[in-house]
C-alpha cells in the first residue's frame, strides 16, 4: 500500500531567522519604552520631531511584530496540518507493517506445512535419478539445478515412459484379441473335422458290422441227418426250382452307407 505523505510547506524564513528578529524588535521596542520612560520620570522634554520618528518606529516595530506573528500562526497552523498528515501516514504504515508481519508468518507456516506435506508422488515408484539422468533425453534434463525442477523433470519423463508403455500395452491387447479370434476359428473348424470324422467312423463300423453279418451267414452249414432226411433234402433240392448260389462276396450290402 503506498501512502502519499504530503511535504511540509516550506516557510519564507527559517524558524530561527523569525524567532532572532522577533526577538531584535522586541529588544528595540523595550529600548524606546525604557528611553521614553527615563526621559518622563526625569522631566527631560523632547523634541517633537524625534518623538514623532520613535512614534513611527514603534509603529512599524509594531507593525513587523503582527506580521512576524501572523507568520508564524500561519507556519504553526500548516505545521500541525502536515503533523497531522503524517500521523495518518504514519499510522497507515504501522498498519500496513502489521499486514505484511502476518502476511509473513502465514507465509513462513505455509513454507513449514509444504515441506512437511506427504504427497502421492512421494510414493510413486520412479525411475531412480541416476538412471534418469544416465537415460533420459536432453530435453527432460535441461533446467534440474534445483531440487524441485529436478523431481518435475523426473516426473515428466516417468509419464512419457508409461504412456510409451501403455501404448505397448494396446498394440499387445489388440495383437492377443486377433489370436484369439483366429484360435476359435481353428476350434470350431477342428470340431467340425471333428464331427465329419465320428460320422465317418460310425458309417465304417456300420459297414464292418454288415459285412461281419453277411460272412457268417454264407459259412454256416446244416447238421448230417439219417438217410431218410438225405433223401428228403434230394427230392425237395429237386422239387425245388434251381438258383444261382450266392458266394460270399455277393452277399448284399444293406443298410451300408457310402463313404
Amino acid at each position: 500500500m503506498d501512502i502519499d505523505i504530503a511535504p511540509v510547506p516550506e516557510a519564507p524564513t527559517s524558524l530561527d531567522r523569525v524567532a532572532a528578529e522577533i526577538s531584535t524588535l522586541c529588544d528595540r521596542v523595550e529600548e524606546i519604552a525604557a528611553a521614553g520612560v527615563r526621559a518622563q520620570n526625569e522631566g527631560l522634554v523632547t523634541n517633537s520631531g524625534a518623538e514623532q520618528r520613535l512614534a513611527t518606529e514603534v509603529t512599524g516595530l509594531f507593525v513587523r511584530l503582527r506580521q512576524l506573528h501572523r507568520q508564524l500562526s500561519e507556519d504553526k497552523v500548516a505545521m500541525v496540518a502536515a503533523v497531522d498528515e503524517l500521523k495518518r501516514g504514519t499510522d497507515g504504515l504501522a498498519l500496513e507493517l502489521e499486514n505484511k508481519s502476518r502476511e509473513a508468518a502465514y507465509i513462513q507456516r505455509e513454507i513449514a506445512s509444504t515441506e512437511t506435506l506427504e504427497t502421492i508422488y512421494q510414493s510413486i515408484d520412479l525411475i531412480p535419478e541416476e538412471e534418469f539422468l544416465a537415460t533420459a533425453p536432453e530435453s527432460c534434463r535441461e533446467d534440474v539445478d534445483t531440487p524441485h525442477k529436478l523431481m518435475l523433470a523426473r516426473l515428466r519423463y516417468e509419464v512419457m515412459q508409461r504412456d510409451m508403455l501403455m501404448e505397448e500395452k494396446a498394440r499387445v491387447r489388440s495383437k492377443r484379441d486377433e489370436l484369439r479370434i483366429a484360435k476359435r476359428k481353428r476350434i470350431e473348424r477342428l470340431e467340425k473335422i471333428d464331427g465329419h470324422l465320428q460320422g465317418y467312423i460310425k458309417s465304417v463300423t456300420l459297414l464292418g458290422r454288415s459285412l461281419t453279418a453277411g460272412g457268417l451267414t454264407s459259412s454256416s452249414q446244416e447238421p448230417l441227418g439219417d438217410d431218410s432226411n438225405i433223401a428228403g433234402d434230394d427230392i425237395e433240392e429237386r422239387k425245388s426250382p434251381k438258383t444261382p448260389r450266392q458266394s460270399r462276396g455277393d452277399t448284399p450290402r444293406v443298410g451300408t452307407p457310402r463313404v
